[in-house]
């Protein structure tokens, strides 16, 4: 019973959910985190994404099973490829998924912005496996739309205007991953193996995708950088005078250089860890220093609120 359950969880890739946290991102820098009524939307709206992922896993191992039982690695991971879980119980939770999403819409969430990035998640999913995938440095690009999708989502529930610095960051962030990943793949199994596993790593080299590291490296601590400047230094086109909050959020500024650094000296010292970047969390040095960032950053973003509770 308890492999039946984990072959589900593999399938469905559960562990590949914390992706769809993205959808939150809006609600803190809207300033509506202390509104409650938003929770609910968007604790749906996590779940549909939960949905819309794990509809596009499935529909990849269904079309891609014969492909995965050739395969040395991916028959060992793939419950399907694997027989751990027959093709008919893959094609029941489909249906599941499909009747959870649509039943969702009718009576819970009908918002049809949201509709629309749901759809392109699942449709930039499927042309990223069937197409884009195999076109060197356009995968990567087109992965990285997919975490866009994911933040636009919860900004059309919570009906509000973020910065686009912030989208540029996310999607820097997205492309970061991805070739951190890729680059973990040709570390870990081989320039070779790496073939075999995605042909699109015949175009890739180690030396190349260091050079996209370093670009995106400095390119996402720029755009968070330039972020902080445009929201707490220019108000309107003028600089204005440094206070409390400003200083704050000064700090969180190495400290993003910090965490850039950690994860790229863990991608490169643990090729096994840029493979499954979810690992990340668990490092001591990440965990702390995120945890940093946000509590700096939550109080300098409601500060005022903060203090009005303290003193009321």
């Amino acid at each position: 019973m308890t492999t039946k359950i984990r072959s589900i969880f593999h399938l469905l890739r559960i562990r590949q959910y914390y992706k769809n946290v993205l959808i939150f991102v809006s609600l803190f820098f809207s300033y509506k985190i202390f509104h409650h009524t938003l929770y609910l939307p968007l604790i749906l709206g996590f779940i549909l994404l939960c949905c819309a992922s794990s509809f596009n896993y499935i529909i990849n191992d269904i079309i891609d099973i014969e492909s995965d039982k050739q395969h040395p690695e991916k028959i060992k991971k793939k419950p399907l490829a694997s027989g751990e879980l027959p093709v008919y119980f893959a094609v029941l939770l489909l249906v599941i998924i499909v009747g959870i999403i649509v039943l969702s819409f009718i009576f819970l969430i009908p918002n049809l912005g949201f509709l629309i990035m749901l759809i392109l998640v699942i449709l930039t999913g499927q042309l990223y496996n069937h197409f884009f995938k195999n076109y060197a440095f356009i995968d990567i690009l087109v992965l990285s739309t997919g975490y866009l999708w994911r933040a636009l989502a919860g900004v059309v529930i919570i009906d509000d205007i973020v910065s686009p610095w912030l989208f540029l960051a996310i999607f820097e962030i997205a492309m970061f991953l991805s070739i951190a990943k890729r680059r973990g793949d040709l570390l870990y199994l081989g320039k070779d193996i790496a073939i075999e596993h995605k042909k699109v790593y015949d175009k890739y080299s180690v030396k190349l995708l260091d050079q996209f590291y370093v670009i995106i490296a400095a390119s996402l601590f720029m755009t968070y950088s330039l972020y902080l400047i445009t929201k707490f230094f220019i108000i309107e086109g003028a600089i204005i005078v440094p206070d409390l909050q400003v200083f704050m959020v000064i700090f969180t500024i190495p400290i993003s250089l910090y965490i850039i650094m950690r994860f790229m000296y863990l991608t490169s010292s643990k090729p096994e860890i840029a493979r499954r970047t979810e690992k990340v969390f668990f490092d001591k040095g990440i965990i702390i220093s995120g945890l940093l960032l946000f509590l700096i950053l939550f109080t300098a973003y409601y500060y005022d609120i903060i203090i009005g509770l303290i003193e009321g």
